[in-house]
């Protein structure tokens, strides 16, 4: 395709010319032509809350202090409030349903306490439309209110910001007056005036550029894929999956096949797959004051960005080698989803200053899609048994770290991370420092970040090793491969989840849908499984099985999902097609969402949720026909590649999957070798 693009200029002169008008449309469209009211200004002011007389004129008592504190928190509360905001509204000759405000709780109380339900979620929405808005926090253990201000322009935020106190002055004056006493009580100092300014400055730029970027992205690929479509290639391909099978002119092995290669993309390839199964890499950062966070693998993948697109111009023999599956088309089409959400929503992500938020969650968007089209470019089909085996053998290393983990109560991923990396990296805390959580379960979490991952991860690959034993014709192999199955499953239950057995299950479901009687025959290692586990993982598996118990299934992690269905309902109505914006949506601002399916209908749209489990479908139809085919070289990989795709689909009702990363590198790894095994082409 890129030959034929280079042979025919003219073409691709065209190709750009259109996609960068139809780009500039969007950008006028979506920007518009009054670039200063993308402009957001924001002002601060705080205020003391002393009583009248002053509280150091008198003896000053603990108790004293600490009423004051409590009544501060109250008067925050009110500041906020539609009669205060009233009379500020009239101080400023604003219209009174253009002003909107809100109090932040402060207060040393349960998250779940604080997390708005479907009706103040509502009305928050509505608020965040609102030109004028004011943020009142009380400062815990002080009496001092926190004011911030947001309004048009510098200048009105910074009278807003002054006039808050003003306003609940006169309330508290009002108020005192209908009660029969001359004074309130209550002194409202203000320290110094408010000081503000324009806080986006950069955002009519920013909108700006990523919607013609987006735009033109867009239609240059809907192009592109149109001029593939009649010169046949792709067409053919989504088709006719099947023809995967067929004979390509090519050898099925290579005296350069990795590992036997001295190719560098496959070795920094199997470099990069074992930095996610041995590192803690998401909780290893580098020292330094940078705009975007530089976990470890964004410091990394560049360096094989770079490399592939190094080779890809090179050409040659040993070039990646791009390919076109239905896989690849529903990984890009959750790529244009995502990019989409942020696009259509951001003048109002711009408004409620989360546009930012979005945009620094781009980057893993693009780590996670750069890693499945390098993997499912550089990989050779002869390559794929290669790199199946090496990655149940890392995850079958990882999983004697997490049985360690279990026994010893030691991390050694995050121990020995801390201890042999330079000192310009820092190795961040295990995410759960207590390790108890509040129904009384251990945190043994392995590389990742907690345990639902590490869950995850493991329950991807089992199918490697189920499929491994029933392929297996020598008896060392078969016992190996068993071993490596039984260390995986006993990893999964040491991590005290339940999802440690809905997981697996899945997998193992999805093989015996493609292949019942092969894994009847197994039936025996069931058995043995139970004893190795019970062995490596003592009270594991009983611990585990018994949080089923229906007596057991009203505790907060069932519950604290079952009211996020409720409380997200605004936010879906409101963005119904394509969401509020790709990773917009923060729990410290809002509700801890412990699904991916609830994150990606609400950051995504109806659309966009579709988009996401389409990748995990993807997996599964473009296999299957291939899997039928029972063919002794290629069905078994397949195989593993649909029964891999079921547990992520799974998992991600379970927690927000794409938050952590390790998984889902894992899942598009995967996804990668087996969109080589289903393509046309070797």
């Amino acid at each position: 395709m890129t030959t034929y693009l280079l042979a025919n200029k003219r073409l691709l002169v065209a190709v750009v010319m259109t996609s960068s008008a139809i780009g500039l449309l969007a950008t006028v469209a979506n920007v518009g032509t009054n670039l200063a009211a993308l402009k957001i200004s924001a002002a601060s002011a705080h205020v003391l809350v002393d009583t009248d007389p002053p509280l150091v004129e008198r003896s000053l008592q603990p108790a004293d202090f600490r009423a004051l504190v409590s009544r501060t928190a109250l008067l925050a509360q009110a500041m906020s409030s539609p009669p205060v905001l009233r009379r500020v509204a009239a101080k400023l000759n604003v219209p009174a349903d253009r002003m909107g405000g809100e109090t932040i709780a402060t207060d040393n109380v349960a998250k779940a306490l604080t997390d708005p339900d479907s009706e103040k979620r509502a009305s928050d929405i509505l608020r965040t439309r609102l030109p004028y808005r004011l943020e009142v926090q009380a400062r815990p253990g002080r009496p001092i209110v926190d004011v911030y201000a947001q309004a048009p322009s510098p200048a009105e935020a910074r009278r807003f910001a002054d006039t808050a106190a003003a306003g609940l002055r006169d309330f508290l004056r009002a108020l005192a007056a209908r009660q029969g006493h001359e004074s309130s009580g209550v002194a409202l100092r203000q320290l110094g005036p408010a000081r503000g300014g324009v806080v986006n400055s950069k955002a009519p730029l920013t909108i700006a550029v990523l919607t013609f970027l987006t735009g033109f992205g867009l239609s240059a690929g809907i192009l592109l894929l149109l001029i593939a479509v009649r010169r046949g290639s792709p067409a053919r391909a989504l088709r006719h999956p099947a023809a995967a099978t067929a004979p390509t002119g090519q050898p099925e092995h290579r005296s350069d096949d990795w590992p036997h290669t001295t190719r560098l993309l496959p070795w920094m390839l199997a470099g990069f797959m074992a930095l996610l199964w041995l590192l803690p890499f998401n909780a290893i950062e580098l020292n330094a004051a940078l705009p975007i966070d530089l976990k470890l693998d964004r410091l990394v993948l560049p360096f094989i960005v770079v490399a592939w697109l190094a080779s890809m111009i090179a050409g040659g023999i040993s070039a990646p080698r791009l390919r076109f599956t239905r896989i690849h088309a529903a990984v890009g089409a959750f790529v244009v989803c995502a990019t989409l959400s942020v696009v259509l929503d951001a003048r109002y992500l711009n408004q409620t200053l989360e546009l930012d938020a979005s945009l620094k969650r781009i980057p893993l968007l693009i780590s996670y899609v750069a890693l499945f089209f390098i993997t499912a470019s550089v990989v050779r089909r002869s390559e794929v048994w290669a790199y199946t085996r090496y990655t149940l053998i890392l995850a079958a290393i990882c999983s004697i770290g997490i049985v360690w983990e279990y026994r010893f109560k030691t991390n050694l991923f995050y121990d020995l991370s801390d201890k042999l990396l330079p000192g310009i990296f820092n190795v961040g805390l295990i995410s759960d420092a207590s390790g108890i959580d509040d129904i009384g379960r251990r945190a043994v979490i392995g590389p990742a970040e907690l345990p639902l991952e590490a869950v995850a991860m493991l329950s991807m690959v089992l199918p490697i090793g189920v499929v491994f034993v029933m392929q297996s014709k020598e008896w060392r192999s078969r016992i190996l491969t068993a071993l490596a199955v039984c260390l995986l499953l006993a990893a999964t239950i040491a991590t005290f989840r339940k999802s440690a057995l809905v997981a697996p299950i899945s997998a193992v479901l999805t093989l015996a849908y493609f292949r019942r009687r092969e894994l009847l025959k197994l039936a025996p290692l069931g058995l043995v499984l139970i004893v190795v586990i019970h062995v490596l993982a003592p009270g594991a598996l009983g611990s585990t099985a018994i949080q089923f118990d229906a007596n057991r299934l009203g505790v907060s992690t069932v519950s604290d999902r079952t009211v996020d269905y409720d409380a997200i309902r605004p936010d879906v109505w409101t963005n119904l097609a394509f969401g509020r914006g790709w990773g917009s949506y923060n729990h410290v601002d809002y509700r801890l969402l412990d699904s991916e399916i609830l994150h990606r209908l609400v950051e995504m749209g109806v659309i966009g949720l579709l988009a996401f489990l389409a990748m995990g479908i993807a997996v599964v139809a473009a296999t299957r026909k291939l899997i039928a085919a029972r063919d002794p070289k290629w069905s078994p990989l397949a195989l593993i590649g649909a029964a891999a795709a079921v547990p992520f689909v799974v998992a991600s009702a379970l927690f927000d999957v794409l938050s952590f990363p390790h998984a889902t590198y894992i899942f598009l790894y995967l996804a990668g070798l087996t969109s080589v095994i289903v393509a046309r082409r070797a």
